[in-house]
């Protein structure tokens, strides 16, 4: 009898301790917009220090930066915001799905499996929430959002993209870009979940800091006491930024009040680049003076590093804090990851292209396994904002190589060593050029992906193709 009870008590208590140990982990996905790599007053990469803004002040996401793992090269699926949110739903590129721009027809079949319906086939208890800008065109409920805002936009953070003045000089509000409401809301959720004792999935999408450029009096009056710098100077975006850390500060504050922090991962990353200049300019691929992603080249709307490399950090169990890892990590790598982080025994949804990150925690220099080896992007559209021609990237270890389908132009660069493409490789390493030029359009050919004179912007600003980018001005020594 003795024995039965000591047996009984053992056996509780390594029920109760593994109970604690793999409850089903809470994920906090912080996804900004129009976010710049450079942004920070921390510098994404440590080994580059001078990386970072000389203007703006972000105390908070350089704390969350610090709790966690730096991603250096960590990569949106996009370089504009939709095609990069439907990547990381479906865990899918923007390729894949169809999906490669914001405007125009929207060719993805939106009969696919999202992160939230994920986790409830891992743990039925799981909760779902998507606060903020969604820009996918289909119900968040459709693919198992409990609370969400419905299919928001741009226009619901006061986005006007009629009045130009309006749109880049800034003006003030209360609640600028909506930046303390949707947080308060995101809070009301977490402490819900943990009040009902659910695991839970939130996604806090910030409309900031997309234009409008709109700020709070209070974090405008705070940067006008600071000497701009010479990378970052605009007032107005400073403060836009000020306003949108200081709501990621009340974010963090929750997060350790509510104890959150031994079974929660928070994720954070942007949509796409930051914008190159300000106010946004009719460029047509020109080389630009300056850029307000520097080091990066360029910025959004482009495949350029300036274009698509992000902000990209990770906190949660057993991550190091102010560790970092220099492995390529993308967008639709979310999905696989957070699968894998809560325990999933399950096959994952059919034709992803992401792969699970989760053992670079323990070890910062392992590989990412993807079905298909490389990070592959495609824009096959013309955009006078930004190249004005077609192109497709792939990233495969060092090198990045960028096509240019209509001039029959390829651009190869070591961006381990050359993060700003300063220099053109394609001439000098004829073999790696032809060896990503292949897989590029093996991957691009494998799903089918959409065509340049398949895009709306073919006959219209392409005018059947015959607009090329000026962006090969840059490379003097050039010889087309």
């Amino acid at each position: 009898m003795i024995i039965q009870f000591r047996f009984f008590i053992v056996s509780s208590i390594f029920y109760l301790m593994s109970q604690s140990t793999f409850a089903a982990p809470n994920f906090i996905l912080v996804l900004t917009d129009d976010h710049g790599w450079s942004s920070f007053s921390a510098p994404m990469d440590k080994t580059r220090p001078e990386a970072k803004s000389d203007y703006y002040q972000t105390p908070n996401m350089d704390a969350l930066l610090n709790m966690g793992m730096r991603f250096s090269n960590g990569y949106a699926a996009a370089p504009v915001c939709s095609p990069t949110r439907y990547s990381i739903q479906f865990g899918k590129t923007p390729a894949r799905l169809q999906r490669t721009r914001v405007i125009g027809k929207n060719r993805a079949d939106h009969n696919q499996i999202a992160i939230p319906q994920v986790l409830k086939a891992i743990d039925p208890s799981y909760r779902a929430a998507h606060i903020g800008k969604w820009h996918i065109d289909a119900d968040p409920e459709r693919y198992g959002y409990d609370l969400h805002d419905g299919n928001t936009k741009n226009k619901e953070a006061g986005f006007d993209n009629g009045d130009r003045s309006r749109q880049w000089d800034g003006y003030a509000e209360d609640d600028p870009k909506r930046v303390h409401s949707i947080t308060a809301r995101a809070i009301e959720f977490m402490r819900d979940s943990v009040d009902k004792d659910q695991p839970f999935f939130l996604q806090l999408s910030h409309y900031a800091v997309h234009s409008n450029i709109v700020y709070s009096e209070s974090s405008y009056e705070n940067v006008g006491k600071r000497e701009k710098g010479k990378l970052h100077n605009n007032q107005a975006y400073a403060a836009m930024i000020e306003d949108l850390d200081n709501s990621i500060g009340t974010l963090l504050a929750a997060y350790e009040a509510l104890g959150l922090a031994d079974n929660t991962y928070i994720i954070f990353t942007a949509d796409n680049g930051g914008m190159p200049v300000l106010p946004m300019q009719l460029n047509l691929g020109r080389p630009y003076k300056a850029g307000l992603n520097s080091p990066l080249l360029r910025g959004k709307w482009d495949l350029t590093e300036g274009g698509i490399r992000v902000p990209f950090a990770m906190v949660g169990p057993g991550i190091a804090a102010n560790s970092q890892t220099n492995t390529p990590v993308v967008s639709y790598d979310l999905l696989p990851t957070i699968a894998d982080l809560a325990g999933s025994k399950k096959p994952l949804p059919k034709l992803l292209d992401g792969g699970s990150f989760r053992e670079l925690f323990n070890d910062p220099e392992a590989v990412v396994q993807r079905p298909f080896e490389g990070l592959v992007f495609h824009l096959p559209h013309y955009n006078r904002v930004g190249m004005n021609e077609p192109h497709s990237a792939i990233r495969l270890g060092d090198y990045k190589l960028i096509d240019f389908p209509v001039s029959k132009r390829r651009l190869l660069f070591n961006v381990a060593n050359d993060i700003s493409e300063s220099t053109d490789l394609s001439e000098i390493e004829p073999a790696v050029t032809d060896k990503l030029a292949e897989q590029l359009t093996q991957y691009l050919d494998s799903v089918n992906a959409e065509k340049p004179q398949d895009s709306g912007s073919w006959s219209r600003a392409g005018k059947n193709g015959t607009v090329k980018s000026k962006f090969f001005k840059r490379y003097q020594s050039d010889s087309h």
